[in-house]
């Protein structure tokens, strides 16, 4: 990468009030029936209005580069000059752009603070619900980015893709290093581990494509086998 091009930050702020799922989202995601009565349902909707209330805020954003190439017999995606292993199912779905808008986005500590917490203390229901609702948090805030997203490039003339993410469709979790180093300085406050693993884990990055000929399409999780996929899930309850 050139050091003479500097990618901006484009920067999101949600209070929670904004991207928190609802309660039947919630309810559908973990595959529990509506019950009023129920003590799980019960503690969904006491906490979800508990951290509506709250001054806390989900944080993301993206930027910006051209595409340089892309190969997809070698399922490289090259960024000015930052290539990313992709893989050959990913370089499909951004065979049309021209540029790519690599993003990170958080829900922030406390989704994972509290199932800790609550784990710890043998509250394993509890916890499960809390995880899952900074799983939905987290997805919310980047679907109101990648809206934003798709609203500022349809004024160039330009459409958008899917947004795609290391460690899945077969994109290797190890590709967050070049991701981080392009993205470089941003307000999101996520860290890496020496396993690519993204510290708050509330946390989502990836690219998403740009281009005249881009285009949304449907996830294949009909034929994907990786089960924790957030995006297999949410096509699952729908």
């Amino acid at each position: 990468m050139s050091d003479s091009v500097e990618h901006t930050f484009h920067t999101y702020r949600f209070p929670y009030g904004e991207v928190l799922p609802s309660l039947d989202e919630l309810a559908r995601y973990l595959h529990m029936d509506e019950d009023a009565e129920h003590p799980a349902y019960l503690y969904m909707k006491e906490r979800l209005a508990e951290l509506t209330s709250s001054d806390l805020e989900a944080v993301g954003g993206y930027a910006v580069g051209a595409i340089d190439g892309l190969d997809l017999q070698a399922g490289t995606l090259t960024v000015e000059g930052v290539t990313f292993g992709v893989g050959a199912q990913v370089c499909g779905y951004l065979k049309e752009a021209t540029e790519a808008a690599l993003f990170l986005c958080t829900a922030g500590p406390l989704f994972s603070d509290e199932a800790h917490e609550l784990n710890a203390q043998g509250d394993f229901l509890e916890a499960y619900i809390i995880d899952a609702i900074g799983s939905l948090t987290v997805e919310r805030a980047m679907d109101k980015i990648h809206k934003a997203l798709e609203v500022e490039q349809a004024k160039r003339g330009m459409k958008i893709t899917n947004r795609y993410s290391p460690g899945y469709c077969n994109w290797p979790l190890r590709d967050q290093r070049p991701l981080f180093d392009f993205v470089s300085e941003n307000p999101t406050g996520i860290a890496l581990s020496e396993s690519c693993l993204m510290h708050p884990i509330k946390s989502v990055s990836g690219v998403i494509g740009i281009g005249v000929k881009a285009r949304r399409r449907a996830y294949g999780c009909v034929i994907c086998q990786n089960k924790t996929c957030i995006y297999r899930r949410l096509v699952q309850k729908n």
